[in-house]
Formats: structure tokens, sequence, C-alpha cells
């Protein structure tokens, strides 16, 4: 909203950005998958391009509902129930199941985060969203992982993005895919158990060599980029090159 605010003074009708508002927000707010209160119920809902089923309404698989969405306030509006055909009733059990073990993993592990699982098309899609902002201190962050379940096979596309802007505006953005395979097979809650197991076993090494990178990256990714300058901290004198102890290391090279 202060984006919204900021963009509005620069704008010469404030119709254009009237426009196109509704548009963009929801854009934003499935993208980000945001979450939000589910109605009558304890848990939260996570507003996602795979549960929603027509202009600002959302599937609550877990309160057995779809809830009425306002993009431009973000907030819920209403509930209703879900219509024949809004989901895969053959794959209720499953998706329950996976559901469950969803929620306990989160729980355990996203202190700020939510899950929210579907049912459709033949697969069990799993959104995960989690999200710390600070802005008294410049920095803020989400966490967003999608995995689709199908046929033994899951699926991951993570998307991370941390912002730091105290005196500056340093950013990590990454977006990744990766597959594993999933032998359980039968039972749904031992399916949805080793699925789990799985994204818990892929999730933790992702993070873990995030912060891998970051040890080294002073070592590193830092000192490349930084631009070679001479001892004397003058600017270089082409013709005498040969004079400066960095030139000389950079002939050797």
């Amino acid at each position: 909203m202060e984006v919204v605010t900021d963009v509005r003074a620069l704008l010469p009708n404030e119709n254009m950005i009237n426009e196109s508002a509704p548009r963009t927000f929801r854009e934003y707010n499935t993208e980000q998958m945001i979450q939000v209160e589910s109605p009558g119920h304890p848990h939260k809902v996570l507003i996602t391009k795979y549960g929603e089923v027509a202009d600002g309404e959302f599937l609550d698989p877990k309160g057995n509902q779809v809830i009425l969405f306002d993009h431009i306030k973000q907030s819920v509006t209403g509930q209703r129930g879900i219509n024949s055909g809004e989901t895969d009733s053959g794959l209720e059990s499953l998706r329950v199941a996976f559901e469950k073990a969803a929620f306990n993993y989160v729980t355990d592990h996203y202190p700020h985060g939510t899950t929210t699982v579907y049912g459709k098309d033949g697969k069990i899609v799993i959104c995960i969203s989690a999200a710390r902002f600070n802005p008294n201190n410049f920095w803020n962050g989400r966490w967003r992982s999608v995995w689709t379940f199908h046929d033994g096979e899951l699926q991951a596309h993570f998307k991370i993005i941390a912002h730091y802007y105290e005196n500056g505006n340093v950013q990590l953005n990454t977006d990744t895919t990766q597959t594993t395979k999933i032998s359980e097979s039968g039972n749904p809650d031992a399916v949805a158990k080793a699925a789990i197991t799985a994204i818990a076993k892929v999730e933790q090494n992702f993070q873990s060599a995030l912060d891998t990178s970051y040890a080294t990256m002073g070592d590193t990714t830092f000192k490349a980029l930084r631009r070679p300058l001479p001892i004397t901290r003058t600017r270089i004198d082409w013709s005498k090159i040969k004079n400066y102890k960095l030139g000389n290391e950079m002939s050797r090279a």
C-alpha cells in the first residue's frame, strides 16, 4: 500500500492506477501466496493461483469452504460452500493425509508460515509460504515453495527473496526447481509421511546450501567483484604500469 500511495502521487490521473490496481493486486497476492485467516476456523489460508476458482474466490480445503477475498484491501470478505467440480473428490483421502502431515511439518519448521494443500487434476499440490517483515530495521523476506505430487514423483519450486536496505540495497532472489522420487505407495497416511519426509530433506539441504554460500561469500564472490587498485591508492599511470606491484602480478597471471 505504501508503493501504491507513492505511485498515485506521481501519476497525473488517479484513474490510471484505479484501472490497473485490481489486476496488479491479484497478480501480487497470488504470486506471493499471502496468508489470510480462515473464516470460522483457527488456521490460515494461502491466496494462490492453485486455489483460485473464480475472480476473488479461493479454496480453503481445510475449512471445507471457498473464501471471498478483496485483492485491494487484502482481506477476506466472506465465504461460501464448495461447489461440485471445484475439487477432485477422488483425491480427497490422499489430500487430507498430505494436509495433516504438511501442517505438522510447517508448524515445526516455519513459525511464521502456513500451508494449503490442494487436490486437483489428479495431483496433490502443497503450497508453503512464510514471511518476515521488519521495516524498522530495514529488512524483509519471504519463502515460498510449491510441491506437486503425481505418480510417485515430487516436483518442487522454491522462490526466496530477502531484502536488506539500510544505507544501500542488497537482495537475495532465487528461483529453483527440484525433483525427487517417493517409493511409498498404497496407504494415504504412509505416502503422505514419506512425501513430507522427502520435502523436509530437500528443503533443509537447500537452506544449508544457502548458509554455506553466505559463509564463503566474503572470500570468494565479494573479492571477485572488487576492482583491483594499486597499493599507492592513486590512479594508475598506464605508461608506468610495470612499476606497480599489481601490474607485475597481473602480468605474471
